[in-house]
């Protein structure tokens, strides 16, 4: 039965914490797994006792150590569950073992593993007064912040409670035993911890020798029983390696920021980023959490408050953008992005300083695998692309060369809609190189693009056709660059109608390499549809009927041909309405033609032509109808006239005129402008053409003041 079962099935009993099924660590001693506290989630490590007959005092007496021993640098213990001897639980914040598997690589960082044997040195000091005789491997952890903790008080005794030396030092050989590490060969009982630390430090560098040089004479000192715990640590901070261990320095400001004023905060993350560019090798291969659970989060707090309280003074970006490149730096390398990051990063490309922008876009392609698609496209997006507009090319630049990161990552609108419209921009900058930078992006994201309706080749057309048509060489050769990897997303159909009239200006290029490379370019491309053409060619079920077209044969005159047939064709197409009479009078009087052309022949047109139409036969056969037609006088006036002309008042005063003058004018005359006014109504003129014909006769009446001169002109 597992030891979850086992307190199941206590009576009534219901254990407050959520453990794992696995231990992290486990010795003859204690089993350790992680959890957390049903109540707020709060992440725990329970540390369970194995109990046996060879170290059951050990178990009860770091139990009752553990209740009252609140050390800083003790593995904080949260609670206690010792009324069942066989379920014995200790239960403190979340720690982990230290990584001796991973020393190798924490060696690359000897900084870091100065600043961990100071924070145990811290800690014994606090115990000075007891002797633990549990100092090893087995007893270092590591807590959320990377502090170095001690845990396992299982012989610890205060140093005026040991009355037998003797039996102290047989606990310390049992547990030595029980541990798996090397009992103490002496057996001054005031000595064990400063020999058991000697050997873990020699443990941690590799070796005594590989101990810092000037670490050396202390720790033989210490090794030997010569010198206190506190005597070797007030000797290791005089020494030069102490001193210039700028993490010793930076963890002293930062292990109490919490209750410091924000002054004070500023100073200690001066004392950071000062350290960071330094050397930012200080905080790689660091000890585990050191970076997730200290430098990171502090960095997070103070940068959040310099954003919410002063916002986009330039006091405050100062100070914002070294932190925030510390902040980015040590976030992707450790690879970690919990919520508090992200905010921070949400708020920090809505400030307007060109810097911290800049620096973000820097970071971008990193930050992105941290970040889901929806975080993006809403918290990132909508700022990034204000950079798109830029005053600064700089920045212009910068953005345009980030779009790959983040197109993936938004939505289809904002490519194919904003996206665009901004590169439509970027193409017609002023800077070259934003110009070519815009080119190669489109090809880049060609593949993203909308395929509905044509959309992506008509984009990819235009964009390559304006480049090509720029003044410089470099934007030229950028299309023609797209050109040659976009073949594959073009159909011959595309390729035939537009994309060959895109290259073929470049044919004709200035620049020999842009007329080169597009000669290459049209060839590849005219391949790719002739080999469509063959494809075409063998799928064929039927063979091709057409005839080849001898075209310069026509519109060449034959002199020699025939046209009696095409004559012939030509008039049984003819349509006759009307044929003349041949017994029609030659002559008429005046009278006569007045009368005829009054009715027109419509009355009873074949009477009066002398052709009976009823039996007058169309070119198709169809034999025509006789319609009679009733005339008025006005039939002739144009039907669409307007109702100004129809009252128009001189008009009809005109007319008028000419009536009463007809009696004056000789007959020959009056014959004349019959025919005349005939002449206007059977050719059904409008209002204003007939205007024209009377002002006409008005003018030709004042030519004929009198009869003698009308008879003179006959």
């Amino acid at each position: 039965m597992s030891f979850i079962n086992l307190f199941k099935s206590l009576s009534n009993f219901q254990f407050p914490y959520c453990l794992e099924e696995r231990p992290v660590y486990e010795s003859n001693l204690w089993q350790a797994f992680n959890g957390l506290r049903k109540s707020d989630s709060l992440p725990i490590t329970a540390f369970k006792a194995i109990r046996s007959t060879q170290n059951e005092s050990m178990i009860a007496n770091a139990v009752h150590k553990s209740k009252i021993l609140k050390i800083p640098g003790l593995c904080k213990v949260l609670e206690i569950f010792d009324s069942d001897p066989q379920s014995t639980f200790i239960i403190t914040e979340r720690v982990v073992p230290f990584p001796w598997d991973e020393i190798v690589s924490l060696r690359r960082n000897a900084r870091s593993l100065e600043l961990g044997i100071y924070q145990i040195l811290t800690t014994l000091q606090f115990l000075d007064s007891f002797v633990l005789g549990t100092i090893g491997k087995e007893s270092i952890f590591i807590d959320s912040r990377g502090q170095w903790l001690l845990f396992g008080l299982e012989i610890c005794t205060k140093v005026s409670e040991i009355d037998d030396p003797d039996k102290f030092l047989d606990k310390v050989s049992v547990y030595s035993s029980l541990v798996g590490n090397s009992s103490p060969s002496d057996r001054n009982y005031r000595k064990i911890d400063a020999i058991q630390l000697s050997n873990l430090i020699s443990q941690i560098f590799g070796g005594k020798f590989k101990v810092p040089k000037d670490w050396q004479t202390p720790l033989q000192a210490l090794a030997s029983g010569k010198s206190s715990i506190g005597n070797f640590m007030n000797k290791l901070q005089s020494t030069e390696t102490w001193r210039l261990n700028p993490l010793i320095e930076v963890y002293q400001h930062l292990k109490e920021i919490h209750i410091k004023e924000p002054q004070e905060k500023l100073v200690a993350m001066t004392y950071l980023q000062n350290s960071f560019f330094e050397s930012k090798d200080l905080y790689y291969n660091s000890s585990p959490n050191f970076l997730e659970g200290l430098i990171i989060p502090e960095i997070t707090n103070v940068i959040k408050w310099l954003i919410s309280n002063q916002g986009n003074l330039a006091s405050a970006v100062s100070r914002i953008i070294p932190l925030l490149a510390t902040f980015l730096d040590l976030s992707v390398v450790k690879e970690y992005f919990p919520e508090d990051s992200k905010q921070l990063i949400y708020a920090s490309f809505g400030l307007t300083d060109r810097q911290v922008r800049f620096l973000l876009l820097i970071y971008l392609p990193k930050i992105t695998k941290h970040l889901n698609r929806n975080e993006i496209s809403t918290k990132i997006y909508p700022h990034f692309v204000q950079g798109m507009a830029d005053s600064d090319t700089t920045l212009r630049l910068q953005t345009l060369k980030s779009i790959p990161t983040i197109v993936p990552f938004i939505t289809e609108r904002q490519l194919n809609n904003e996206l665009l419209r901004y590169l439509a921009k970027t193409q017609v900058d002023v800077d070259v190189e934003i110009r070519t930078w815009t080119v190669i992006i489109i090809t880049q994201i060609s593949t993203l693009l909308s395929t509905s309706s044509g959309n992506r080749s008509n984009i990819l057309a235009t964009a390559y056709t304006k480049s090509l048509k720029d003044p410089k060489t470099k934007p030229r050769l950028a299309a023609l660059h797209g050109l040659t990897k976009s073949i594959n997303l073009f159909d011959v159909s595309t390729i035939a109608n537009k994309i060959l009239t895109v290259i073929a200006p470049g044919l004709l290029d200035k620049d020999p390499l842009v007329r080169r490379k597009a000669k290459n370019l049209f060839q590849i491309y005219l391949d790719k549809l002739e080999d469509e053409a063959k494809t075409i060619q063998e799928t064929s079920a039927y063979g091709s009927d057409t005839e080849d077209i001898d075209f310069d044969q026509y519109g060449k005159v034959d002199e020699n041909a025939n046209d009696s047939e095409l004559v012939k064709q030509f008039m049984e197409t003819l349509i006759l309405t009307a044929m003349p009479d041949p017994t029609l009078e030659q002559t008429r009087t005046v009278e006569e033609n007045e009368e005829a052309t009054q009715d027109a022949g419509w009355d009873d047109l074949s009477i009066d032509n002398g052709t009976d139409f009823s039996n007058t036969k169309l070119a198709n056969g169809t034999k025509a109808t006789s319609v009679a037609v009733e005339t008025f006088w006005n039939d002739d006036l144009d039907q669409n006239l307007d109702e100004d002309a129809w009252d128009d008042q001189n008009f009809w005063g005109e007319d008028a005129t000419i009536q009463e003058s007809k009696a004056s004018i000789p007959k020959a005359a009056q014959t004349t402008i019959k025919k005349s006014n005939n002449s206007i109504i059977s050719s059904k003129s409008r209002a204003h053409r007939l205007k024209s014909t009377v002002n006409s006769m008005k003018s030709q009446k004042a030519k004929s003041a009198d009869d003698d001169a009308w008879i003179g002109e006959w």
